[in-house]
């Protein structure tokens, strides 16, 4: 998946200038916790009508000069959906980070996989970079950079953990 500077999938079918306005809405929920929490909330139940009426509700209460309130409903439709993806993927992080969790657990975490190893001149490790790291780092990142997105190749690489990671449980 090839991403924009904005965080939006280069795929995206959405009209191009509604790319910067789709963008700043997706900061926008991203710093107002109370309208991400509310979204979050309806998107959680699988209610995106509702979720987008929360969105559009708040940019015409709070937000929106008049140029604003002329926001189609297809560029709520279009932040939702780009959000609600992103919430999926940071979802699915969570679920992959307690799943490596789980499996240390069972297996004991000195038998993890590391994604990077760094030696000294000597031959001793001074630095393991564990698969756990990289899924934490990955979901923090979708937690706090609203433009960025793993690109195919990690997603690839945490479907490769998950099958790496299965316990009993």
């Amino acid at each position: 998946m090839k991403i924009t500077s904005k965080g939006i999938p280069k795929s995206w079918t959405s009209n191009p200038d509604s790319i910067n306005i789709i963008s700043m809405m997706i900061k926008d929920i991203y710093n107002n916790r109370k309208l991400k929490s509310e979204i979050d909330y309806e998107l959680n139940d699988n209610l995106k009508i509702n979720s987008i009426k929360v969105l559009r509700g708040h940019y015409e209460a709070t937000v929106a000069t008049g140029e604003e309130r002329k926001y189609s409903l297809r560029i709520y439709k279009d932040t939702i959906d780009i959000y609600q993806r992103r919430m999926k993927i940071q979802n699915k992080l969570g679920m992959l980070r307690e799943r490596i969790e789980w499996w240390c657990q069972e297996n004991g975490y000195e038998k993890m996989g590391l994604q990077r190893e760094v030696k000294s001149k000597t031959g001793e490790y001074t630095y393991r970079y564990s698969d756990w790291e990289l899924v934490d780092d990955h979901e923090g990142l979708m937690i706090n950079d609203s433009q960025w997105l793993p690109s195919s190749k990690q997603i690839k690489q945490y479907n490769e953990l998950w099958k790496k990671y299965e316990t009993s449980n």
